[in-house]
């Protein structure tokens, strides 16, 4: 039996990067995962991946920005599988470098929209489930960079400190009634998102320079970050953890 055996779980942006390699841990574990991104097509595409591999899986485009949007997923998935254990906020954008002074106001609206009212609107929309049933996980992938800030990446990283507390305010706010929050602080990804943070053109010579900040000299690879979110999943594992911040990050904020 896997360690998410007869779970569901709604893992958001999980057709690409970090939420690929989520929702391919927690497949490989039995849990039955709902496959949320903007991306409709690569969202059914991921779903189809999981299911000719013998897990099970169902997709749906949502913009985690809208509300009615988060509230249809949290409907069709129980339409789908019947209920939700687990929720993995994990949507988000990345930010081409730019003095504070040249990011504009679009962008600062882009990031927090998506950044923060997306996870927001995510467990705003499954928290009432969680409470019906007296139980519940979310597990929120927020960024090394609220734990190290980074000059360029300003908005970028007020848009994940502000996902950082609000992990941790919700996780004591919650724990009387037995849903637990934490949050992943992933590191550089070795992921389509890492072209962003090179400034929307991915070169060699800019991994090796994200590679040389880490102490592991390693970037951060979606199956890792897999791997962590099973850790804060299986109840067996880390039922006793609630507002923890994990870094996943080769060491990065040592």
């Amino acid at each position: 039996m896997g360690r998410l055996e007869n779970k569901v779980a709604i893992v958001t942006g999980g057709a690409s990067g970090f939420g690929s390699g989520i929702v391919d841990s927690f497949a490989r574990e039995g849990a039955k995962v709902f496959i949320v991104d903007i991306n409709a097509d690569a969202a059914a595409t991921k779903a189809e991946a999981v299911n000719s591999s013998g897990g099970t899986a169902s997709s749906m485009q949502v913009d985690v920005s809208n509300l009615a949007d988060n509230q249809a997923m949290v409907d069709a998935c129980k339409d789908t599988f019947g209920g939700i254990d687990i929720l993995v906020a994990n949507a988000g954008l990345g930010q081409r470098p730019c003095p504070l002074e040249q990011t504009s106001d679009d962008e600062y609206e882009r990031q927090f929209d998506v950044n923060v009212k997306g996870v927001f609107y995510n467990c705003k929309a499954v928290l009432p489930v969680f409470r019906h049933q007296g139980c519940g996980n979310i597990i929120i992938t927020a960024s090394g960079i609220a734990l190290r800030p980074r000059p360029n990446l300003v908005v970028y990283g007020a848009t994940k400190g502000a996902v950082l507390n609000l992990a941790k305010g919700l996780a004591l706010e919650l724990a009387p009634e037995g849903i637990r929050v934490n949050a992943l602080c992933p590191g550089p990804g070795d992921t389509p998102m890492l072209a962003e943070f090179m400034g929307g053109n991915e070169t060699d010579e800019g991994r090796e320079n994200f590679r040389s900040v880490l102490p592991l000299g390693k970037l951060i690879r979606p199956e890792d970050m897999g791997e962590a979110a099973l850790f804060l999943a299986d109840e067996n594992a880390s039922s006793r953890l609630t507002g923890l911040m994990m870094p996943v990050d080769s060491g990065r904020t040592v």
